[in-house]
């Protein structure tokens, strides 16, 4: 009975040093998609202002070449 217990008690252990490794492992990944996120989201934003920007100086252009 007591190897059983000892048995139970080390696969314990590794299911929670399994399931620690990977949350860690998730967080470690999840951190350098958030960096990613960082370092992308400025750029994209720029591009979509530029896009909108050009959008609306054509459109008065449009109008001032019309009128």
């Amino acid at each position: 009975m007591d190897e059983y217990l000892i048995n139970l008690n080390s696969y314990v252990k590794l299911a929670f040093w399994k399931v620690a490794a990977s949350l860690t492992g998730a967080a470690v990944r999840n951190q350098r998609l958030f960096n990613r996120i960082l370092w992308v989201a400025p750029i994209v934003l720029a591009a979509v202002l530029a896009y909108m920007f050009g959008r609306l100086f054509g459109a008065v252009l449009l109008l001032g070449l019309a009128a």
